[in-house]
């Protein structure tokens, strides 16, 4: 799971939205002294965040996703599918939400504009990117995917042919939507389950 999936399974709680999206720049247990400036009512995002993480790597529609892209991307499949899985969030976004997806981004971009001062410095870069270039509502654009994986090639150190991004996600798409559609169902149960805990 990618940013907007992160974001709409954290309910309407604000902190934990907040955390949920932290928890990638955090390195070990959220109670380590090296995290100390963490606000605590972030820990449920931060719990969350993880609880998406290990259920979306244990699921069996997801490694049939990754096996569907593995001749494209090796071991860096899954980062493919989790892009490739918020195209589809985006595009079939009416049937997991009431909001339309403008609303539900500009509250996103509103609610961490106003925690801004409780950021990890490390994560304000790409907030205020994700808000300028509104990637939220962008995900449903193929253009976006294109740049997105585009982004992807020039962070990372390692070639994961990246660039395939777009063609392997067209060559797949039937087959990695009902994937997605029949996955994300569970993967809403797990965190409502778990945001109730």
């Amino acid at each position: 799971m990618n940013f907007l999936a992160h974001l709409l399974l954290s309910g309407n709680n604000e902190d934990i939205l907040v955390g949920n999206l932290m928890e990638d720049f955090i390195v070990g247990k959220v109670e380590h002294p090296r995290n100390s400036l963490i606000d605590s009512k972030y820990y449920k995002g931060i719990g969350l965040h993880r609880k998406i993480d290990t259920f979306t790597d244990s699921h069996a529609l997801v490694s049939a996703s990754k096996s569907l892209v593995y001749e494209d991307f090796g071991k860096y499949a899954s980062v493919a599918v989790d892009v490739y899985f918020d195209h589809f969030l985006a595009i079939h976004w009416q049937k997991y939400s009431e909001q339309d997806l403008q609303t539900f981004s500009d509250w996103v971009y509103r609610t961490f504009e106003a925690h801004w001062g409780n950021l990890i410095d490390d994560m304000k870069p790409m907030i205020e990117s994700m808000i300028k270039h509104n990637w939220l509502k962008n995900y449903a654009e193929m253009w976006a995917i294109e740049k997105a994986f585009l982004g992807l090639s020039k962070r990372t150190k390692f070639d994961a042919h990246f660039y395939r991004g777009v063609p392997a996600l067209k060559k797949n798409f039937l087959e990695l939507d009902k994937n997605f559609l029949d996955f994300f169902p569970e993967m809403i149960k797990t965190c409502e389950e778990y945001i109730l805990q």
